[in-house]
């Protein structure tokens, strides 16, 4: 707990009622001789009589408060009095630092979480809502929404991490100076380091192992350009007279929290020419970046705040850092979030429900600069009407749409659209963040049309609290007005817009993971000609898509060309852009354009799931469609059933169809004469199931190839039908029936089918099946006769050393074709082993494989 701030006066006497006889003497014949800023020293006559109060009086009247403090700790180190000198510096260390917490629980305590249009505000102590933190040793870039559902489905692969904690290693990395804070967008890391320094200056954190914490918002001090001091960016905040360059003598104690990285302009190396005096005036991002690579007070400690789209350029600068991801609210911490942003708890609790309804709102809601906006509206609106409107499906720019049409309801005027806009696209083609009252002036924002656009933070707020810089209140809100720039119809040339859409996009080519992943989707958006209607209705704009089509396909083509697509990541956004147009047309010919939709383990909203069939439906070229993880329903199925029946290979896996699913299978069989291959595999169709999807097939013309049934929850009441489609269907090549409990009843009747002439199956997998040696000498008999079976697997069954004997001994017969065979090899007795090598040795092509279950750990020396 900090000491209590002790006034100057007690402190004096305390220090001098120390000095016994001679050194009190000595201490006042010295002082008559000392000068300090140019003060004549106090005279002897007023002070050889003078007792204890009588000198501390003197000395406040010649010098005032500090001055007295610092002449007498001159004194006592002159009459070489170390000890009452140094007891006297820690009680003036003692009072700056309490008055320097006092500043901070003024400043920052000052900084309301946005004031609510009703006028209540809310203090950040009061209102703060705590983040799901989580320490990670390698950044990967997940996409953030991504990493909520890892968390959700894994949450024992996520070390959470506490404030507190933040500094301390945990047992798998080392302790580290330096700690990073990476997060998109609103995702809270500012408010984070707010409450950061206050609960430091209330003596709620850290007391014990800082001395002081100082805040420098990067982009702020970056836009300034003004050469400054270490002296200056670490101490420039604070008033006159609070701190002294003393603070600097201990590095090891001070905490500098650098928040916003991503928000300097060119970030780089520091210049060569740096400097280590602290005195030195130099550029503000040569300073920052010479904290952040320990050029500068190399012995301190850094918290540092960034988005992951300036990770590469921050790891070129840090010294042994450590990484902390900011994942936001998780869901009952949006419910608290609400309850603090609502006097009446049943608004509060009136107005979650309504959002946690919708998917994607909710989704959204991880994000607390959403939250706000949300709570602000609602409590503007007082109505539950406006989101209960919203469909689960609605897309990021038709939310955003409403979001702003009701924040700047009253005070936008068509006037200064076009100046917002320019504005943000300006801000995204230069990296810029923040803008100064000059920028603003320069895109033709006058001072009263950004005072209403800032007012309660509705679009614009003060990125620094106390100047005159600006910011965008939410990423979207910035991407949007920047996308909105291409499609305002201007009287310039019309060629200037589009270059800069290409510097836009190819600023997204050149990132490995883009800065701005929702300006593309509301560039798509915007060109929705239904939300072009609504725009140019409520805020009277004259705006036209005629140009950007031409340009987003162009894109498209290009990215299609450096496989771009093939990250699934990649084109599920894709996806959810094409959906955003809702032209058919369109849609049509960027589909053209992708021929493989590898979405495994992608989709998790209903948005994610109607943007899919929309592309899919709106394809007229055959395609490969690779899908898992997500439930889709017998509805979900007979939505997606259109974009079934031109793929030409469909990998459903763990998509909870059941046996009803099999029906609408049968029917893409039957009507797609293109598909060759189907795998259905993790998904429990039951015997009943395969069998009517076997029926069906009976009298059909299917060219299927390959079917893939693994773990399906079959028995051996499904092999009759199983047998028969391959005797019927001769063009099936591959058959997998992996972890199915067939038992050798089963696979017996699947025998009789492969024995068949008419059988043209070459692969057939049965790893995990139940099966004993009893079911060998038929498995023999279709090996030693079969033209076409060339693959062969029989992993993790019960053969024993008796039926893999029958097996080696249709392997050397001449007219077995098979070229892979796989068993589970390490129960197998010397003999057994020994007879199958001599059978393998007699078809030289014929590779024996040991198999082990996926993710079994394989060691050198096993068989193989």
């Amino acid at each position: 707990m900090e000491e209590a701030l002790q006034p100057v006066e007690e402190a004096l006497l305390f220090a001098l009622d120390d000095l016994r006889g001679e050194n009190f003497k000595r201490f006042k014949n010295k002082l008559c001789f000392l000068k300090m800023d140019g003060k004549a020293p106090i005279p002897w006559s007023q002070l050889r009589d003078a007792d204890t109060v009588d000198t501390v009086q003197l000395l406040l009247q010649a010098y005032g408060e500090e001055g007295a403090r610092d002449m007498a700790i001159e004194v006592l180190k002159t009459i070489n009095l170390q000890g009452s000198a140094s007891r006297l510096q820690k009680s003036k260390r003692n009072d700056c630092r309490k008055k320097y917490k006092q500043h901070i629980q003024e400043s920052f305590g000052s900084r309301w979480d946005q004031p609510i249009h009703r006028g209540i505000m809310v203090s950040l102590r009061q209102s703060y809502t705590e983040l799901l933190l989580t320490r990670t040793p390698c950044p990967q870039g997940t996409a953030h929404e991504q990493k909520h559902q890892e968390m959700e489905a894994h949450p024992k692969d996520f070390l959470e991490v506490s404030l507190e904690s933040l500094f301390v290693s945990d047992a798998q990395s080392q302790s580290s100076r330096t700690v990073v804070l990476l997060g998109p967008a609103g995702v809270g890391k500012t408010t984070v380091m707010w409450k950061i320094m206050l609960d430091w200056a209330f003596d709620k954190l850290w007391q014990e192992r800082f001395d002081y914490v100082f805040y420098i918002p990067c982009g702020a001090i970056d836009c300034t350009g003004q050469p400054m001091s270490v002296v200056d960016l670490i101490l420039g905040s604070c008033p006159p007279g609070i701190l002294t360059e003393d603070v600097f003598m201990n590095q090891e104690s001070l905490l500098v929290i650098l928040d916003g990285f991503d928000g300097l302009k060119h970030p780089s190396l520091p210049s060569e020419t740096l400097s280590s005096d602290l005195h030195k005036k130099q550029a503000p991002k040569d300073l920052l970046l010479g904290l952040l690579g320990k050029k500068l007070l190399a012995k301190s400690h850094l918290l540092v705040t960034s988005r992951p789209t300036a990770l590469r350029s921050l790891q070129l600068s840090l010294k042994q850092p450590q990484f902390v991801e900011v994942l936001g609210f998780c869901p009952s911490k949006r419910k608290e979030y609400f309850h603090h942003h609502f006097r009446n708890q049943e608004e509060a609790t009136g107005a979650f429900e309504i959002m946690q309804r919708n998917e994607t709102l909710f989704s959204m809601c991880c994000l607390p600069v959403v939250c706000w906006i949300i709570c602000s509206i609602f409590r503007k609106k007082l109505q539950s009407g406006l989101f209960n409107v919203i469909p689960e499906t609605a897309t990021l720019t038709e939310i955003h749409m409403l979001l702003l049409f009701n924040c700047l309801e009253g005070c936008f005027r068509p006037s200064n659209l076009e100046a917002l806009c320019s504005l943000a696209k300006d801000g995204i083609l230069h990296k810029m963040m923040v803008f100064d009252e000059e920028t603003l002036k320069a895109h033709g924002l006058s001072h009263p049309e950004w005072e209403a656009l800032s007012a309660s933070g509705r679009v614009l707020h003060q990125a620094v609290f106390g100047t005159a810089m600006y910011k965008f209140t939410h990423l979207g809100f910035h991407e949007f007005f920047a996308a909105l720039f291409f499609l305002l119809e201007k009287d310039e040339d019309p060629a200037s817009p589009l270059t800069d859409l290409n510097k836009v996009l190819g600023h997204r080519k050149q990132q490995q993971h883009s800065d701005y992943f929702m300006l593309l989707r509301f560039l798509f958006g915007l060109s929705n000609t239904k939300r072009l209607s609504a725009l140019q209705k409520t805020w009277s704009c004259q705006a036209d898509r005629k140009g950007l089509l031409p340009e987003l396909l162009r894109w498209v083509e290009e990215e299609a060309k450096h496989h771009y697509f093939k990250r699934p990541q990649n084109l599920m956004e894709l996806c959810h852009c094409v959906y955003e147009t809702e032209d058919t047309e369109f849609a049509k010919r960027v589909m053209g354009h992708i021929h493989s939709l590898d979405l495994r383990d992608q989709l998790s909203t209903k948005l994610d799931f109607e943007a899919l069939c929309f592309c899919l439906t709106a394809s007229d070229v055959p395609h490969s469609l690779w899908l898992s993880g997500y439930l889709l329903g017998p509805a979900g199925l007979e939505h997606l059933l259109p974009g079934l029946l031109t793929s030409s290979d469909i990998h459903l896996n763990r998509c909870g169809l059941s046996t009803a699913a099999c029906e609408t299978l049968a029917s893409v069989m039957e009507t797609n004469q293109g598909l060759t291959t189907l795998d259905l595999g993790d998904n429990p169709l039951g015997d009943s199931g395969v069998i009517c999807l076997c029926d069906r097939l009976m009298h059909s013309c299917s060219q299927l190839q390959s079917l893939r049934m693994n773990c399906c929850n079959l028995t051996a009441a499904a092999c009759e039908s199983l047998s028969r489609f391959l005797v019927f269907n001769q063009c099936l090549t591959e058959l997998e029936l992996v972890g199915n409990h067939l038992e050798d009843l089963g696979v017996w009747q699947l025998c009789e089918g492969l024995k068949c002439p008419q059988s043209r199956l070459q692969r057939l997998l049965l790893h995990s099946c139940g099966l004993t040696d009893a079911v060998c000498e038929g498995l023999a008999s279709v090996v030693g006769t079969s033209e076409s079976l060339t693959d062969l697997g029989l992993g993790e069954n019960q053969l024993g050393d008796e039926g893999v004997r029958q097996l080696s001994a249709a392997l050397k017969k001449p007219s077995c074709r098979l070229k892979r065979l796989e068993l589970t090899m390490k129960f197998l007795n010397q003999t057994t082993k020994k007879k199958l090598q001599a059978a393998c040795a007699t078809h030289p092509e014929l590779l024996l494989v040991s198999y082990y279950p996926p993710g079994f750990p394989v060691f050198p020396g096993e068989d193989s």
